[in-house]
């Protein structure tokens, strides 16, 4: 193989490797592909399951809520029967109000209703906690 084949093949197979991501990335983004299809990869196998507390507030103030396999629950009433988890946004309905929750290693992020940005992290979970679980997302 020459010289001048040997970098036209290479340019050829780096254009399919990159065509062939753009499609894929398109695909996901108008939902014709769903995170189903890449099996353990979209991360729904995370326990959310315990009380989530509001951090950076006065405790006093802080809100709180709780999921269960049976709904979410605040201040020990349930305030829905059923939320919605992707393994990277959580949402679900209470009263009129939608809530929506994106997840990062250890916490979660208010969304919606956006008073303010909040994050909220599981009851006893720990600053320290939060590095290691991004720490080992990164690994």
């Amino acid at each position: 193989m020459t010289k001048v084949q040997y970098k036209t093949l290479q340019a050829t197979l780096l254009l399919a490797v990159v065509s062939t991501g753009l499609v894929f990335s398109a695909l996901m983004a108008m939902g014709a592909i769903g995170r189903e299809f890449l099996g353990g990869f979209g991360g729904t196998d995370i326990n959310i399951n315990g009380v989530w507390v509001e951090r950076n507030v006065a405790p006093y103030v802080a809100e709180q809520f709780e999921l269960r396999p049976e709904g979410v629950f605040v201040n020990g009433r349930q305030v829905s029967t059923r939320y919605e988890w992707d393994g990277t946004t959580l949402s679900y309905r209470r009263g009129e109000d939608l809530y929506i929750y994106t997840y990062l290693p250890g916490e979660f992020i208010r969304q919606q209703p956006a008073h303010y940005i909040s994050s909220f992290t599981r009851q006893g979970t720990t600053l320290r906690d939060i590095k290691a679980a991004r720490q080992e997302m990164r690994l």
